[in-house]
């Protein structure tokens, strides 16, 4: 699958990096939170539509024109620039619709459900049986090096997908039942695709995967350490110009052979800032365009207390498809317990975290699915917090403190577990001091290992850990979560917790080949009530983008496949001075 729609769940980096610091958090003897501190003081005129995070009419209003440099701050080094071996959002971002396309791509205006909508491919048919896709690629289209696009890029890109040799993981299980793809003789402008089953997402993984030019993949091995690993060429309007290391900066220019509109702005340059302080100062004085990821408290507070951050900017508060979690190694002797899983749920103020750490800028979860889908089942509501709960369940599996340490055990094992952390998350960092002292309160120590990103990816691959915070995220408001949840994909998927229930794995099955919408959202919810039952995970939120843009930046859009920056223009008056 592709970045922009089936990443599979992308690995979210940057949102466990939520939030700077404490504001009042205290841990008091009902184990309630203090109140935060109010929100800051208004500038006179700021506009309620300004601090909710919606744009002005005006941003869509005027004659685009051509020209200028978009600069962007994003808060990670991508591990890459391809797509097929890396499932890191910010790759995700850079890459889809700008450089690499696909066959269709996701109609933006028209959420909630965005369509799909013809992009390499002119049109399509599916069989009645839902399993033969024919698509029709579009003439005139030509690779950023000149080569001629054809339907046999496509079929070399999922046949690369598909070679057992090259790191995508987070793609194949789309391709699973794939029977075969291939041109029609002597028309390499007609590609067929044959399923052996009927898959719900079989039409829509091949419609927006990312299609790689073939004259490149035929010599680019296992991609690792090929060049158009870090030097895309794609067919889109953006092209690559350079990654400049040392700087931190990832520049793309428009794109003049483009087969299509051709873009409105001259440059992107992505700059790299991962500190969020050195950031939101370099923000303040005008540095960036377009700034990602502003923390929860930057939001809540100290943008409207800067005049030069509420003349200059606007702000955009946009809820996609992701959610965050603490997930637990259910293969652990500790972990391996329902009732134990459900304690650590219970000792956790949620509610409390969100006011105090998020500034209430998140949604609580209970599902796996997008906020807004029928697969959810909005009957589940978020567990309480209740101390003595967890200490009951805890109890109720065995664990009692035998010999007055303070800690409970059973069978000689002491009720101690590893909490496994990003080094740059601000959010968790928060998060599992706090857990750590309030199961310290009901007879569990948990030690915390912070490790940076490479090592931490490569430890859940490893299961080499009890217990983990991150976030899923999808550029689709549709996935499939069998990647996630069922037991065939433990060994080398997405499911790290080794989470593994027959009855699990049987409506995830049924599910895929369920090709009414409105069935198959009843398999998930009942998929979800057995999630909220077993707890393998601790749902926590649905965060979303926190992101602003200068007042001249125009044609600018929020929507679940991230910015379309083809459409984005910079007006000619600046409001504030541009570099």
């Amino acid at each position: 699958m592709k970045g922009q729609v089936f990443l599979a769940m992308l690995l979210l980096a940057g949102a466990c990096t939520r939030g700077t610091r404490p504001r009042g958090w205290k841990p008091v003897s009902d184990a309630r939170f203090e109140a935060t501190t109010a929100m800051a003081k208004v500038p006179a005129g700021v506009s309620a539509d300004w601090l909710e995070g919606k744009l002005p009419p005006e941003v869509f209003q005027g004659t685009p024109r051509r020209g200028g440099t978009l600069v962007v701050r994003i808060p990670d080094s991508p591990p890459s620039l391809d797509t097929i071996t890396d499932s890191d959002l910010i790759t995700t971002w850079i890459l889809d619709r700008k450089v690499y396309q696909s066959l269709g791509e996701l109609d933006g205006s028209k959420a909630p459900d965005y369509p799909l909508e013809p992009m390499l491919a002119s049109s399509w048919e599916i069989s009645p049986d839902g399993r033969t896709f024919t698509f029709h690629i579009r003439h005139g289209v030509q690779w950023q090096d000149g080569v001629p696009f054809t339907g046999q890029d496509v079929v070399a890109t999922i046949r690369k997908i598909l070679d057992p040799h090259v790191r995508a993981m987070h793609l194949r299980p789309y391709f699973d039942d794939l029977e075969d793809i291939h041109t029609l003789p002597g028309d390499d402008y007609t590609v067929v695709a044959h399923y052996k089953k009927p898959y719900f997402l079989a039409f829509r993984a091949l419609a927006t995967q990312d299609i790689y030019p073939k004259h490149i993949l035929d010599r680019s091995g296992g991609m690792l350490h090929a060049p158009i690993h870090r030097a895309p060429v794609g067919t889109g309007p953006f092209e690559f110009e350079s990654w400049d290391v040392e700087n931190k900066r990832i520049t793309f220019v428009r794109n003049e052979g483009y087969w299509g509109r051709k873009a409105y702005l001259d440059r992107i340059v992505y700059q790299v800032v991962e500190d969020s302080t050195v950031a939101f100062q370099m923000l303040a004085k005008g540095d960036f365009d377009l700034y990602l990821g502003v923390t929860s408290d930057q939001w809540a507070h100290d943008m409207p207390r800067i005049p030069a951050l509420v003349q200059g900017y606007n702000r955009m508060r946009f809820f996609g498809n992701e959610y965050s979690f603490i997930g637990w190694n259910n293969k652990t002797p500790f972990f391996s317990d329902r009732r134990v899983r459900l304690a650590m749920t219970y000792a956790m103020d949620r509610a409390g975290i969100l006011r105090v750490f998020l500034d209430d800028t998140e949604r609580m979860t209970t599902c796996h699915f997008y906020y807004k889908s029928s697969a959810c089942d909005r009957t589940l509501k978020p567990r309480p917090y209740d101390l003595d709960e967890a200490a009951k369940l805890l109890t109720d599996a065995g664990w009692v403190d035998h010999d007055g340490d303070g800690i409970r055990d059973k069978n000689g094992v002491p009720a101690h577990f590893t909490f496994l952390s990003l080094t740059d998350s601000s959010f968790f960092a928060r998060v599992t001091a706090y857990l750590q002292q309030q199961l310290e309160r009901i007879g569990v120590r948990m030690d915390i290992k912070k490790v940076q990103w490479a090592l931490y990816l490569q430890m859940l691959r490893d299961h080499q850990f009890d217990a983990c915070g991150l976030s899923w995220g999808d550029s689709d408001v549709q996935d499939d979560p069998t990647q996630i949840w069922a037991s065939s994909e433990a060994k080398a998927g997405s499911n790290f917790i080794s989470y593994s229930n027959p009855e699990v794995d049987e409506l995830l099955e049924e599910a895929k080949t369920t090709l009414d919408a409105s069935k198959r959202n009843a398999l998930y919810r009942q998929f979800g009530r057995i999630l909220y039952r077993d707890e393998p995970y601790t749902f926590l939120y649905n965060p979303p983008s926190l992101d602003v843009v200068k007042k001249d930046v125009r044609g600018i859009r929020p929507q679940i496949p991230w910015y379309d920056l083809e459409d984005v223009w910079i007006a000619k008056t600046p409001v504030t001075a541009r570099k």
